[in-house]
């Protein structure tokens, strides 16, 4: 008797992968975007003068266009682990910082953290279009929870070990999420 169920084909094998690769991008995309605003918590949080504040925001802000403008060109996912590796040489260089230039530019070189949000947003454009109003309501949630993770570690981190570790407990999961997106994520076509 034959069966009704069709054999698998190269198309339902596309689907399938497709839709992993639309699960893990959904997943992963999301974690990078709150790691970048833990990471611009922390910054606040460890801020020698509280003008320091602003400038994540604002060189965030200015690179958060253009890296957008790049990612709906081009490869999101290449771009996105660019991205990341630079975000994690700059955290390291936050715990090593010693002189006020040097938290400027740390500060500075942390609005990478922009460039890693527009890039996942236009990566997840790229997944589902027409659904900005899902990806704004999922990229709020990821960037509050990005906020809340950074206010509950931080002060067990410093208290614990000190200032200058706080920004090397954030780069592990940073450099996990850049090795997931490496093996697991691909590019919408």
């Amino acid at each position: 008797m034959p069966s009704s169920v069709p054999p698998p084909s190269l198309e339902t094998s596309t689907e399938s992968l497709n839709g992993y690769q639309l699960l893990v991008a959904m997943l992963i995309m999301p974690l990078a975007s709150a790691l970048a605003v833990a990471i611009w918590t922390l910054y606040a949080l460890l801020a020698i003068q509280p003008a320091y504040v602003g400038v994540p925001l604002m060189s965030g802000m200015l690179l958060a266009w253009p890296a957008w403008r790049i990612a709906r060109r081009g490869d999101t996912c290449r771009l996105m682990k660019w991205l990341l590796m630079a975000l994690a040489l700059a955290l390291g260089g936050f715990g090593i910082a010693g002189q006020p230039w040097q938290f400027l530019l740390v500060g500075a070189s942390l609005g990478l953290g922009g460039a890693v949000i527009a890039t996942g947003v236009a990566h997840a454009e790229g997944w589902m279009p027409g659904r900005t109003i899902h990806l704004c309501i999922g990229l709020c949630l990821a960037l509050v929870a990005g906020i809340g993770f950074s206010l509950q570690m931080v002060p067990l981190v410093v208290e614990a070990y000190g200032w200058r570790v706080a920004p090397l407990s954030l780069l592990i999961p940073l450099l996990m999420i850049t090795l997931l997106l490496w093996l697991f994520v691909e590019s919408p076509e």
